[in-house]
């Protein structure tokens, strides 16, 4: 077969197949080009004689290009979302060390001062932070957030 009739004539089958998969996070048309490509992979393996129609054949290889696209994409989107997120942690837990090295606000209470103390001048985990003083994660993560916005509202005021 001609790879332009081809085209022509499967690009419907391509569109239905691809439109199925749109919703995980790939453009349609981007959908469609990997199709079209399986569908392309499709023509040059078919083989007449073996009894299978066309159409058939060529559905399997434009789900498989379509579909390895999309576990690519999500494999890259997860990658560089952790990254993103591992940048922003960092960005920020280098921020609020500078801050910490400074004098705490003195109305602050204890547990706060020791909580963000231990965080960020000994780097514990919120997780050992519990540990040590005994009592749980999330309520280390409370004291956390409390101080921090003490904080800020410090830096706020003697701006």
């Amino acid at each position: 077969m001609n790879k332009k009739k081809i085209v022509t004539e499967y690009l419907p089958l391509v569109r239905s197949i691809a439109a199925k998969y749109n919703k995980l996070g790939i453009p349609q048309e981007d959908l469609e080009q990997e199709g079209m490509i399986g569908l392309l992979e499709a023509a040059n393996k078919y083989e007449e004689d073996k009894g299978a129609k066309f159409s058939t054949y060529a559905t399997y290889w434009i789900k498989k290009y379509i579909l390895t696209a999309v576990d690519k994409e999500k494999k890259h989107s997860l990658n560089s979302t952790k990254l993103n997120e591992e940048i922003t942690k960092d960005k920020k837990t280098e921020t609020i060390k500078q801050a910490t090295n400074i004098d705490l606000p003195s109305d602050m209470p204890e547990n706060e001062k020791t909580v963000l103390t231990m965080l960020f001048q000994e780097e514990f985990t919120l997780k050992e932070i519990a540990e040590e003083l005994g009592i749980s994660r999330e309520r280390v993560r409370q004291l956390k957030e409390k101080g921090l916005r003490r904080m800020r509202v410090k830096k706020i005021n003697e701006v």
